[in-house]
């Protein structure tokens, strides 16, 4: 049964996640910590930092959860319902993506819709420096990554890194 609720689940977070992963994260902590303590906050922030550095979507954050859930069948799941309902809709949408991008009722979707996702990337924003700043340090390494990644070409992994080797030997 569990298999089945992390695939209906993160089937759903992918439907209504307009706006890319991203946007998905926040509907993602709800499930995964607010309503379904699968994971502490702790937990979901290191997720979203791990996302943030591998390689890919950072749905893949999806794979993470199932796999604190229910292990590798967790894992496989979770990420099947994070990827295969937007993969089955962009498939069957691929020939009608020049009509839809004319469409007003799309546009005004779009107009609505991208102002609702910066509010729930704020919330979440807000959520995750609620668990990862909680002291001097790791306050400064926040501000300087932001700093970075503001007035510099630096790429954001480099400054991940360097985040993350700064907070291994200040933790020590």
């Amino acid at each position: 049964m569990i298999l089945f609720d992390l695939l209906w689940r993160f089937m759903l977070i992918s439907v209504v996640a307009f706006g890319g992963g991203q946007a998905a994260l926040p509907l993602m902590e709800r499930v995964a910590v607010a309503e379904r303590a699968w994971l502490t906050p702790a937990m979901f922030s290191t997720a979203v930092a791990f996302g943030y550095i591998t390689p890919g979507p950072v749905l893949i954050v999806a794979t993470f959860v199932g796999f604190q859930v229910a292990g590798i069948p967790g894992a496989a799941v979770a990420t099947l319902g994070a990827f295969l309902l937007p993969w089955l809709f962009a498939a069957l949408a691929a020939g009608q993506i020049q009509r839809m991008t004319r469409s007003p009722v799309l546009k005004a979707f779009g107009q609505g819709a991208a102002p609702a996702v910066v509010g729930l990337l704020g919330v979440t924003l807000l959520s995750l420096a609620g668990e990862a700043l909680v002291d001097g340090a790791r306050i400064a390494i926040a501000a300087v990554a932001a700093v970075l990644v503001a007035r510099t070409k630096i790429h954001p992994v480099w400054i991940l890194m360097g985040g993350a080797m700064v907070g291994f030997f200040t933790s020590r």
